[in-house]
């Protein structure tokens, strides 16, 4: 018995012996700064928007070098944010809805303005609490021609569109567009933008001075919801917007007028077989200088499929009504260009969280030049 206690009290003795630092080794530890790097703002960079799906109260956009698809930064979205990433200013904004206890508590929405080059909160906004809280769309937030304003898609389910004036921070108003949803801003009048609607119709909207009311004209109804819808997701050439339909059409629109207009149809796959369609969120990108339109499509389109990963991407010349290539993809859900004279094309592969880089070739046809595992369910790409 006195043997055992002896052990027993040996232990704690021998533990002190070991943990003693070996004579002349102890360093000194020397404490860490913590600073904020800066990001180039002429280095081009890719944003992967996620919803975050599995954790919705913490959304993110990641900050990816597009020829390596190497992550540069983070910028948080909080629940279901939405992104809005202008090509020429030192801002990214981020409408977003935040609860005191996560998932539920009184709502309060906001807009969030950040700096480009460090990618820190500048200032926020607040918001009337009915912006919609959807998938990450890029027209549902969106601003105007000379970077004043930001315009919000609220649904409730009742939709309307919050108006933020960044030169007096502050909502100025909100617009009412019962029946449509989505934001198309003129690119030369930054009072004026146009919102698709479920009745095969656009409406113009103009603001008054204050920017918190807007008169508005409907456009002559110009395709069928129920025949042939159109994918919210629009391409834009200044005030030409293309959008893809779900039976596989391009229609070309104009909204430089006092309404919106359709100026073309284009069907994309006649004479081809396997029934054919575009599918996935954002569904097209268009390099505007070479005229090539690339789209996401898939085999065996049917009513229902339009949110199929596409299968191919198709190059489409819009001046030559031309199908120029067809390129196999991974499924892909969502589409962006990085133009320039070596363009590059970016999707998302939702079976396998990754963005996939495609280089252009010759001729329309693209090659997959390198992919990256980025978030869980990244739906909005932006290359800027």
């Amino acid at each position: 018995m006195a043997h055992r206690m002896r052990l027993h009290h040996s232990i704690p003795a021998l533990l002190a012996v070991a943990l003693l630092p070996a004579a002349g080794s102890a360093q000194e530890i020397k404490v860490e700064k913590v600073a904020v790097a800066k990001l180039d703002p002429a280095q081009p960079r890719l944003y992967a928007v996620d919803i975050a799906i599995n954790h919705i109260v913490d959304g993110r956009a990641y900050v990816l070098n597009p020829e390596t698809l190497e992550m540069m930064g983070l910028i948080g979205t909080g629940f279901a944010g939405l992104f809005y990433a202008p090509k020429d200013r030192g801002e990214v904004y981020v409408a977003t809805t935040y609860y005191p206890k996560l998932t539920r508590g009184d709502r309060s929405d906001w807009l969030e303005v950040y700096d480009t080059a460090t990618l820190e909160l500048k200032r926020e906004i607040r918001l009337t609490p009915k912006r919609a809280q959807a998938l990450n769309y890029r027209p549902l937030m969106q601003g105007s021609a000379d970077g004043r304003f930001v315009f919000v898609q609220n649904a409730t389910p009742a939709t309307s569109i919050s108006v933020v004036d960044l030169k007096t921070n502050r909502q100025s108003g909100e617009i009412p567009n019962p029946g449509c949803y989505g934001i198309y801003p003129s690119a030369t009048n930054p009072s004026v933008f146009s919102t698709l609607c479920g009745d095969g119709a656009m409406r113009t909207y103009v603001l008054d001075k204050s920017a918190g009311k807007a008169t508005q004209k409907a456009s002559a109804k110009f395709f069928d919801a129920d025949k042939d819808a159109l994918f919210s997701h629009a391409e834009r050439d200044g005030d030409t917007l293309w959008f893809a339909s779900f039976t596989g059409n391009l229609y070309r629109v104009s909204i430089a007028g006092e309404t919106a207009a359709l100026e073309e149809k284009i069907p994309l796959a006649d004479g081809i077989e396997g029934d054919w369609r575009p599918g996935g969120y954002q569904t097209h990108a268009f390099d505007a200088k070479a005229g090539i339109m690339y789209l996401l499509m898939h085999k065996g389109g049917a009513e229902g499929s339009h949110k199929n990963p596409g299968e191919e991407i198709w190059a489409f010349d819009v001046k030559a009504k031309k199908l120029l290539g067809r390129s196999p993809t991974p499924p892909a859900t969502s589409l962006t260009i990085l133009g320039g004279d070596k363009p590059a094309l970016f999707a998302v592969n939702p079976v396998e969280a990754t963005v996939i880089r495609f280089d252009v070739e010759a001729g329309g046809t693209v090659r997959e030049a390198k992919s990256a595992k980025v978030g869980e369910a990244v739906l909005q790409l932006e290359a800027k």
